[in-house]
C-alpha cells in the first residue's frame, strides 16, 4: 500500500470519527456556574446583625452607669450606704492589718513571736519590742544587720527593710507585735511612723544595734 493510500484512509476514519467537545456542550450548558464553596452573606442578615449590635451599645450606654461601682454593687441596698450611695467605710483594726503583714515575717520570727535560736532574735518579750516605738519603726523602714543582744543572746542576722509599705500598715503591724506572743506595749500610731520617716528620710543603709542604741 503506498504511502498516498495509507494517509487518504487515516484522514477517511477521523472525519469519521465525531468531535467529543462539541457533545459535552448542551451538558455543560445545564451544569451551574462554579464557585469556591462560599455563598455571599445575604443583605438582610447583615441588616440583622448590625441593628443588634447598635441596640446593644444604645442599651449599655443607658444602663451602665459609667460602670461606676456604685450603681453596679448590690451592696448600696444595705444599711449604712452614705449619702453618695457608697458604702461607708469602716475603722481599720491594726491588730487585723498588723496580724496579715505579719504572715511576711513568720519564717524568721515564727507564727509563735519565739525566733530561731542561734538564727533570728524572737520578739515576745523581746526588749526592742517592748522599748522605743521609733527605735522600732526606724528597723522596719531601714532594715537592721550585724549583731544584736536579745534577751541575753547574741544573733548575728539582717533584718530586711519594709519601707515599701504603708503608714498604717508599718504602724499596724508594729501594733500587733507589742500586743503579741504575751507583751503589752502600747500600739503604734501612723503619725509616728510618718515622722520617723521624714526624719531619716536620708537614711540608705540598714541600721546596726550600735547606732540604735
Amino acid at each position: 500500500m503506498s504511502d498516498e493510500s495509507a494517509r487518504n484512509r487515516i484522514e477517511r476514519e477521523e472525519n469519521a470519527t465525531p468531535e467529543v467537545i462539541p457533545m459535552h456542550h448542551p451538558i455543560m450548558r445545564e451544569l451551574d456556574e462554579p464557585t469556591d464553596g462560599f455563598e455571599p452573606t445575604p443583605v438582610w442578615l447583615m441588616l440583622i446583625y448590625f441593628t443588634l449590635i447598635g441596640w446593644g451599645g444604645w442599651y449599655l450606654a443607658m444602663n451602665s452607669g459609667d460602670f461606676d461601682v456604685a450603681v453596679l454593687t448590690d451592696d448600696l441596698m444595705k444599711p449604712g450606704a452614705s449619702a453618695a450611695g457608697r458604702p461607708a467605710p469602716g475603722p481599720v483594726d491594726p491588730m487585723v492589718l498588723g496580724k496579715r503583714i505579719y504572715n511576711n515575717c513568720v519564717t524568721c520570727h515564727q507564727t509563735s513571736g519565739q525566733g530561731v535560736d542561734g538564727a533570728f532574735p524572737p520578739l515576745a518579750n523581746s526588749e526592742w519590742v517592748l522599748g522605743s516605738e521609733d527605735t522600732l519603726a526606724r528597723i522596719l523602714l531601714h532594715g537592721m544587720n550585724g549583731p544584736v543582744q536579745v534577751l541575753g543572746k547574741t544573733y548575728n542576722s539582717e533584718m530586711p527593710a519594709w519601707g515599701q509599705l504603708k503608714d498604717e500598715q508599718i504602724a499596724a503591724v508594729l501594733t500587733y507585735v507589742r500586743a503579741s506572743f504575751g507583751n503589752d506595749a502600747p500600739p503604734v500610731t501612723p503619725e509616728t511612723v510618718a515622722r520617723v520617716r521624714g526624719d531619716t528620710s536620708g537614711r540608705g543603709k540598714p541600721w546596726t544595734a550600735a547606732e540604735l542604741k
